[in-house]
């Protein structure tokens, strides 16, 4: 309600009206002085109900809010929850680090259903071959070595004899006096702690690689780096690269 509209009314309407909204009017006030209280209330139960709308909108987008996070996580959980295996023959190797790798496997259910009623057999084995390339073949076969597995195993952690070679493990039956393959996995290359040299030639790309990383036969030199082929793979400190002056000042 306006002010103009407010001087509209007489003095006891005006007088009602602050009745009804229990306005609490001094006896005896004048009209300009009590539609002056009539405007003051007005506008702070004007300001009550913004509060009290506000808040009410606050509390259901806060619901809401709850409800998204809920359903996130939700739909978090269901994605973590993944299965421990996929029902399919597979094996995959991963290198941790040059003297250890990961390896994880599977046997399909009816796969290991007819290894285990195959007559004579003994056992699984996971064999961890050596190789002397990135190519599988029997001729490039440096040695090998086997661990006994069961059907309830799926993966596992193996310490490697040697650096700088090739890898792969299979998976495989023993029957009797023999050995039989169920599955092999990728093969992986071992490196030892500095930058392996290319096995395809010296020309190859790394020297470009090795100028963009800024690596200078000068630097080389005056740090005692006789060559990029035998920097350690490590985050050199500030001070080892600093004489004592410059750490001084």
């Amino acid at each position: 309600m306006t002010e103009e509209r407010l001087y509209s009314f007489s003095y006891e309407q005006l007088l009602e009206i602050s009745d009804r909204g229990n306005i609490q009017v001094t006896p005896g006030v004048d009209k300009s002085t009590l539609i002056g209280l009539l405007l003051d209330a007005f506008e702070e139960d004007r300001n009550e109900r913004e509060e009290l709308n506000n808040l009410a909108i606050q509390m259901e987008a806060r619901k809401f809010s709850i409800s998204q996070d809920e359903e996130l996580d939700l739909g978090q959980d269901d994605d973590l929850e993944l299965p421990l295996r996929y029902n399919e023959t597979s094996a995959t190797l991963l290198l941790r680090d040059p003297s250890w790798v990961f390896c994880f496997w599977d046997l399909e259910d009816k796969k290991a259903d007819e290894i285990r009623n195959t007559p004579g057999f003994q056992g699984l084995v996971l064999r961890v071959v050596e190789l002397n390339s990135k190519q599988y073949g029997k001729d490039n076969i440096l040695d090998y070595f086997d661990i006994p597995i069961k059907f309830s195993d799926f993966r596992r952690y193996v310490n490697l004899p040697s650096e700088d070679t090739w890898y792969c493990v299979e998976i495989r039956a023993l029957v009797e006096e023999k050995d039989y393959l169920i599955i092999r996995s990728n093969i992986i290359e071992t490196t030892r702690e500095y930058v392996t040299a290319s096995h395809d030639n010296r020309n190859s790309h790394s020297d470009e690689l090795i100028r963009l990383s800024g690596f200078t036969a000068e630097f080389g030199e005056t740090h005692g780096v006789s060559g990029y082929q035998e920097i350690p793979q490590r985050i050199i400190p500030i001070h080892d690269l600093l004489d004592e002056e410059q750490l001084n000042d």
